[in-house]
């Protein structure tokens, strides 16, 4: 719950009204990324592909990301981030980062010095959670769902 809260808190200060959250993460996905499937995303995302569609369309006009068809089915579309929308992530990604920087800074020694120590586990668990997807439903009483 604490890495959720830090997370929307920097999301809020970060982008002010240029994107919503949802939006944030659909452009940050695909710039880490790269191009990929509509499906993909979606999954990735945890949106239905209709509101998928929605959220891209509105990063498209905004000129954030492209739709290319995918070349190895031409029913399908790919998504991938334009210039314009690599340079916003950047500006939004080192924006977040001086923020945390500038927190950390205001922390007592010993507080910033733990939350550091800390990062390796984290990155390990990010990296674990991103390989194995969520268990849901009775067998864990519904803990992936909150």
């Amino acid at each position: 719950m604490a890495l959720a809260r830090i997370a929307r808190l920097l999301d809020r200060q970060a982008r002010g009204d240029a994107l919503s959250p949802t939006q944030m993460s659909v452009l940050g996905t695909v710039a880490r990324r790269g191009p990929m499937g509509v499906s993909e995303l979606a999954d990735i995302e945890g949106v239905n592909p209709t509101m998928l569609s929605r959220i891209v369309a509105k990063l498209e006009d905004a000129g954030l990301i492209g739709r290319q068809p995918d070349p190895g089915d031409r029913r399908a579309v790919r998504v991938e981030v334009t210039e314009a929308g690599a340079q916003l992530h950047r500006h939004l990604r080192a924006e977040r980062t001086q923020l945390l920087t500038d927190r950390l800074a205001d922390m007592p020694e010993g507080r910033s010095a733990e939350l550091l120590a800390a990062l390796p586990a984290l990155e390990a668990l990010a990296e674990h959670l991103a390989k194995r997807p969520a268990a849901t439903g009775p067998a864990n009483g519904g803990a992936g769902t909150l």
